[in-house]
């Protein structure tokens, strides 16, 4: 079973309630996730790349960080800058991969790109349009391949993704949202939407379920890197930093996670 947790329902853990929300992999394929700066939008997705890395032992992680700042810097086999179109090349190749030889692996391959958006205002109209259609291919065909997509960026405007965006069926909106992105985004449930949400907390649209996300934070930054990077070397045959731990270790969602405060 592809579930990966993400945190938890903020009505109840003010109770102490702890109630977990999951990424359903399986039937929500592809993750879009969206937030203004200090929202806590790039320490989530760092959480569940690591959560991937951990329990998803047979996956592949192709991380492309356009930004190139402290956030994935230590990730060894990480694409930045420029260098992220070598890693929509290597996805792309991955579905075609699949398409034509039915022999071909079909572990679980996860194409993460953190700010799609700056990648494709750096291109040229030609390749901006190219990478477009990169994207709305595995969009659109990932799912049947095992193939799935995270895009992590400040702003979902639709012409980032032309009519790509509503294969999209795992949103997550984090901290104070904007009219426009609840329009884009949540406009079906945006009556029960509260869109006024501090660092660390946010929404979540799974299919036509909605819930209030609390981010857990993580206590053991070191382990949460290593699993990122095992997720990310597990096929690119890299070097594993030392990390003091095993990349099998199991870890506890409340030993190594405590509930993220309100900003």
């Amino acid at each position: 079973m592809m579930h990966i947790m993400i945190g938890y329902m903020a009505a109840v853990l003010e109770l102490g309630v702890l109630i977990r929300i999951y990424w359903d992999m399986e039937h929500y394929p592809h993750m879009l996730l969206f937030g203004s700066t200090g929202s806590g939008k790039t320490y989530l997705l760092k959480l569940i790349l690591g959560r991937i890395g951990l329990h998803l032992s047979g996956s592949e992680i192709v991380l492309c960080d356009f930004k190139g700042d402290n956030d994935f810097i230590s990730i060894h086999g990480s694409y930045r800058f420029s260098d992220c179109q070598k890693g929509l090349d290597r996805a792309m190749e991955q579905l075609r991969a699949r398409q034509v030889d039915p022999s071909v692996s079909r572990h679980c391959f996860l194409f993460v790109f953190d700010e799609w958006s700056a990648f494709l205002g750096s291109l040229d109209k030609k390749a901006a349009e190219k990478a477009k259609n990169d994207l709305a291919s595995l969009l659109m065909l990932g799912r049947s391949f095992g193939i799935h997509v995270i895009i992590s960026q400040q702003r979902v405007d639709a012409r980032y993704f032309d009519n790509a965006r509503d294969n999209f069926s795992f949103v997550i909106g984090m901290g104070r949202l904007s009219k426009e992105s609840v329009q884009m985004m949540f406009s079906d449930v945006k009556e029960e939407l509260n869109p006024c949400k501090g660092r660390g907390h946010g929404s979540v649209l799974a299919g036509s379920a909605l819930y209030d996300l609390a981010v857990p934070a993580v206590t053991n930054e070191a382990k949460l890197q290593y699993y990122i990077q095992s997720g990310v070397s597990r096929y690119a045959r890299l070097t594993l930093p030392d990390s003091g731990g095993a990349a099998g270790e199991a870890d506890s969602s409340t030993a190594d996670v405590r509930p993220m405060k309100r900003g």
